[in-house]
């Protein structure tokens, strides 16, 4: 791909320096900018233009998988039966993440329902159940109306072998290791790759990306990390269970 020359700056002369009414200038320019930025805040613009709002979208349209049919069962598991309790929230350290479970289904327009604010994440009630084995599938807002950055704004900074932790109300904590992530668009994805069974016990994260369309209140792609559960230690409770 051929690229642009790079602009070269003038010269300056060798004693140049900004004189007052120059830097006087450039103060009274940042604070003009600064009181736009105060007033579009206040007025509410960027509420109503940059950030999604609870109808925007955090996963997919599900209804070409429905339609196929009735999906597997979730494999059962061997030996000592691993806690059904209800999933209370899902830990991030990497990106600061610590975050309540809300549980969601799917619409009736077949779309994966969201979570209704900036700061709960969705975990999907006709996928795995951690622990269980399968696939165990959450999502969360990037932005969100009001808020500005929501819970999942930094999901795209996971990296292989970073660690993600599911805890259930009764503080059994399962583990989980990054193993990969990629951006998919939100009408062409693989949707039952990423949020079908798998054959390892994992989590699917997802959240929004791409281009911001402001009439839909869309993004037109979707972020997915993926990460495989760690069976090199028993799940215990967690001393520090919210």
């Amino acid at each position: 791909m051929d690229h642009a020359p790079a602009i070269q700056p003038h010269p300056r002369p060798s004693s140049w320096t900004p004189g007052p009414l120059v830097t006087l200038g450039v103060g009274v320019a940042c604070l003009t900018a600064a009181a736009i930025l105060f007033f579009f805040q206040l007025a509410g613009h960027f509420d109503t233009l940059v950030f999604s709002t609870p109808e925007t979208g955090t996963a997919f349209n599900v209804s070409a998988i429905l339609n196929e049919g009735t999906p597997p069962p979730l494999p059962t598991p061997t030996g000592t039966p691993p806690s059904s309790a209800p999933i209370a929230r899902i830990l991030i350290p990497k990106i600061g993440v610590d975050a309540k479970i809300v549980v969601k289904g799917i619409g009736p327009d077949g779309v994966m329902e969201v979570p209704d604010n900036a700061y709960d994440v969705a975990w999907y009630d006709f996928t795995a159940h951690p622990g269980w084995g399968g696939n165990a599938v959450f999502s969360g807002h990037v932005d969100f109306r009001g808020v500005g950055p929501a819970v999942f704004w930094n999901l795209g900074k996971l990296e292989p072998n970073d660690i993600v932790e599911v805890r259930l109300e009764d503080g059994t904590t399962y583990r989980y290791r990054v193993t990969g992530k990629g951006a998919f668009d939100a009408d062409e994805a693989p949707v039952d790759r990423i949020i079908g069974q798998t054959q390892v016990e994992s989590v699917t994260l997802i959240t929004c990306t791409g281009t911001f369309n402001v009439a839909t209140r869309q993004y037109d792609k979707r972020l997915v990390v993926r990460a495989e559960r760690i069976f090199d230690e028993e799940p215990a409770p967690s001393a520090s269970l919210r």
